[in-house]
């Protein structure tokens, strides 16, 4: 057999592996990559990974990342659980909930971002108003610690805002994170702020400066998910005349580029989103939260924006978080603190059985696929347990009398050798079944 799927033209027997290990979930070929070193290399390949990752079988799914605040005696107490719901959700029917992750008793979370290519992006308070940054792959267990970014600000600059962009270079496939800072000179009283940015390249493990040429009299817009596609991330902003305009950043060049954005009316808000593989905004009017009327703008080509649809949902106050399936919305009801999922064509309102804690912006939804996607480069190895490890250590832990901080069954990771030798034998004769 060949050695590498892509060093050269892969012989038959090659094929068919490689067509039935497409069809595998991410935690059974981690497994298998310990059946021999062919298998490895294979399962490795960025061939591999990428059609892996965009396979048929591997269908997206809701992960929602709930958080809860709790003061304890002169500290609060943060609680961070990321729980996977079923592929397939049945209308009216709340779904049940797998947690990937569970931090029971954190002080310095403050967000996530992501997903791009299955990886996330993690962000913990540090000393003041500093941020600490670090990669998450939730399928293969891999977490790195991002390095400090080399901001020269100076100390008297209080910071006024803040994004992250999360990307892949789809040329040398290198993950990276363009990070903007806005701050004001406060002792001055400037009228426009300074603007700082920095690129971090997941390959060379290091950041840059680059020359941010975002605009510094502008509103960035929230946006409900990580809005990054085909190599280029966007954000939404506006104005000091109040008309919507999109920045992008390319992964590949590190240049900011700018463009227009679809006719909303002034008055109204709006958040940038993804609608399956096309940029996408949802407008609405902020005067009307019971009877609310959400317009979804979608991008044909740069700078050429539809309204593909407008949605009035029948559900008391709330507010919109997701995109789901092209057209099923994700509501955060204001009374009774629920996240539902709201179907435009049946007006179906559906449970995900999640309570949310109003009091604080703490409640992130993804679309989500698992990915072999590595997040380790080079000789930079990390088995799965010091991966856990470097999880619990990156956020400041509050010890808990023996609670497990991340739930990881070992059962679920050991596989026997016995096991991979059937697996083997089973696979080669099917194979030889198939070939002529």
């Amino acid at each position: 057999m060949s050695t590498s799927m892509d060093d050269h033209c892969p012989l038959p027997e090659d094929l068919i592996l490689f067509n039935i290990l497409l069809r595998l979930p991410v935690e059974s070929l981690l497994r298998f990559k310990c059946v021999c070193k062919h298998w490895y290399a294979l399962i490795k390949s960025p061939s591999f990974i990428e059609k892996h990752f965009h396979h048929k079988n591997n269908h997206a799914s809701l992960l929602i990342c709930n958080l809860e605040v709790a003061p304890k005696g002169h500290s609060i107490v943060k609680s961070v659980v990321f729980s996977l719901l079923p592929k397939k959700i049945i209308p009216g029917v709340t779904p049940e909930q797998k947690i990937l992750l569970q931090l029971p008793r954190v002080s310095d979370f403050t967000c996530v971002a992501g997903p791009v290519g299955g990886l996330f992006l993690m962000q913990k308070k540090f000393y003041g108003d500093d941020v600490r940054l670090g990669l998450w792959n939730p399928a293969t267990r891999e977490f790195r610690p991002l390095p400090p970014a080399p901001f020269e600000i100076e100390f008297f600059f209080s910071e006024h805002d803040h994004q992250f962009g999360l990307g892949l270079d789809m040329l040398t496939q290198d993950y990276k994170v363009v990070w903007f800072r806005v701050f004001w000179d406060e002792p001055r009283q400037g009228v426009y702020p300074h603007v700082y940015a920095c690129v971090y390249s997941s390959c060379n493990n290091t950041w840059k400066n680059i020359t941010p040429e975002f605009p510094s009299s502008c509103t960035l817009c929230a946006p409900l998910d990580a809005t990054y596609l085909n190599g280029i991330y966007y954000w939404l902003f506006r104005g000091l005349d109040k008309i919507y305009r999109i920045r992008s950043f390319d992964m590949g060049s590190e240049q900011f580029r700018e463009m227009q954005g679809p006719e909303i009316p002034r008055e109204h808000w709006g958040t940038l989103t993804l609608r399956g593989d096309s940029l996408a905004i949802l407008a609405g009017d902020p005067g009307k939260p019971m009877t609310s009327i959400y317009d979804v703008w979608v991008m044909n080509q740069e700078g050429s924006w539809t309204k593909l649809l407008t949605v009035q949902p029948q559900i008391g106050a709330h507010w919109p978080r997701g995109i789901w399936e092209d057209d099923k919305m994700i509501f955060e009801i204001t009374k009774t603190s629920q996240l539902v999922l709201y179907e435009p064509t049946t007006k179906q309102v559906t449970d995900l059985g999640f309570q949310l804690d109003l009091s604080i912006t703490g409640c992130w939804i993804f679309n989500y696929k698992e990915s072999l996607s590595p997040i380790k480069r080079g000789n930079d190895s990390q088995g799965k347990d010091n991966a856990v490890e470097k999880i619990e250590h990156f956020f400041d832990v509050i010890p808990m009398d023996l609670n497990p901080l991340l739930t990881v069954r070992k059962s679920q990771r050991l596989i026997t050798t016995s096991s991979l030798t059937l697996l083997y034998f089973l696979i080669l004769i099917l194979i030889n079944r198939v070939l002529p």
